[in-house]
């Protein structure tokens, strides 16, 4: 369902007295979102207020993604508890919170435009009437390789005449004497509205230097070049090294230290998804290392010097960390990245 459709549902089920609950990262993908951007944020919180309903915590771009959860209520009114014993009960903690988090009713996210950080970076702009020593000066003190050309620090699309560039002064020079910006501004632009699907802008930058991001309101929100794009591939690949190492690494060392056919065994005695009794070690998940090292025995046998409880911790999180990256291609932030690498340094510091 649609992100309105979705919220309407919730309303319903609170009609009838339902108590509802829902993981922040549900309510982003019901809009068809993954990160908690303004745009994505302005969106639902409309959509909210139309639909009349309240979150508590507010839906921001701070809200939590898993817990605590979000709760959400009539708009403008006391909830009233329905009398009939076969609707709802009176005790709260007996009213199921229904969360469509594992459903298959959720908008699949899709990477949109407004997931780039710079999707919402404010935009250096020069005046059509400024010198081109001004242009000049501006690129070169805040290392930008162009300018959007405007009259105002607030465009709207159709206020935009276009842009200048080092490639563009080049041009203006080498066919005379350029006075001012909007003589050597490129007005051939490229546009993409801030909900457009990201893999659309790969088409438009092989044409075009950069992508001007337009927002709902029509007005200018960012810039998109290749090496935004770039940036954001290296944001995902960096922490899919690292924890795919790790994998190989504790791979290994169960390999060497346990042996296969008694990790198998285990395995199938645990009745996991790894139960197979043929079971190879290079095919463990995380999930399955982690079941293996939280044995007492294992752990003794594989004799290494960290505290159990902390490290299997440190697994836990390593695991979470590759989950939200291949199911939701959420980036980590730099406190969850500098665990991961110093995670990943002590596994590689483990003799094999």
């Amino acid at each position: 369902m649609a992100g309105r459709e979705y919220l309407e549902d919730i309303r319903t089920k609170l009609e009838l007295g339902r108590n509802q609950n829902r993981m922040g990262r549900s309510v982003l993908r019901a809009f068809g979102y993954v990160r908690r951007r303004t745009t994505s944020i302005e969106e639902i919180n409309t959509t909210l207020k139309e639909v009349g309903l309240v979150a508590d915590p507010p839906i921001s771009t701070e809200m939590p993604l898993e817990s605590p959860r979000i709760k959400f209520s009539l708009r403008d009114t006391t909830p009233q508890l329905v009398n009939d014993p076969d609707t709802v009960t009176t005790n709260t903690s007996d009213i199921p919170s229904q969360d469509d988090d594992d459903g298959g009713n959720l908008l699949e996210p899709a990477f949109t435009v407004s997931e780039l950080d710079s999707s919402e970076t404010p935009v250096e702009r020069v005046p059509p009437g400024a010198s081109v020593r001004e242009a000049y000066t501006k690129m070169r003190l805040k290392n930008y390789s162009q300018l959007v050309v405007a009259s105002n620090d607030n465009p709207r699309q159709q206020d935009i005449k276009g842009m200048v560039s080092f490639q563009s002064l080049a041009k203006a020079l080498m066919n005379g004497n350029p006075a001012t910006v909007s003589d050597c501004m490129d007005k051939d632009m490229s546009f993409a509205e801030d909900d457009t699907d990201l893999k659309s802008i790969l088409g438009q930058l092989s044409e075009n230097d950069v992508v001007l991001v337009i927002g709902q309101d029509k007005r200018l929100r960012g810039i998109i070049t290749a090496w935004d794009l770039a940036k954001e591939f290296a944001d995902l690949v960096d922490p899919f090294k690292r924890i795919g190492e790790i994998e190989e690494r504790l791979q290994t060392l169960v390999g060497k230290r346990l042996g296969n056919h008694r990790v198998a065994e285990f395995l199938k005695d645990k009745d996991t998804s790894d139960s197979d009794s043929t079971v190879e070690i290079e095919e463990l998940t995380m999930g399955g290392l982690q079941r293996v090292l939280q044995s007492p025995s294992h752990w003794d046998d594989l004799g290494l010097v960290f505290e159990q409880d902390v490290f299997i911790k440190a697994l836990d999180d390593v695991r979470n960390y590759r989950n939200r990256l291949m199911h939701f291609g959420d980036p980590l932030n730099e406190t969850e990245m500098t665990q991961l690498t110093n995670f990943c340094r002590t596994v590689r510091e483990i003799p094999l």
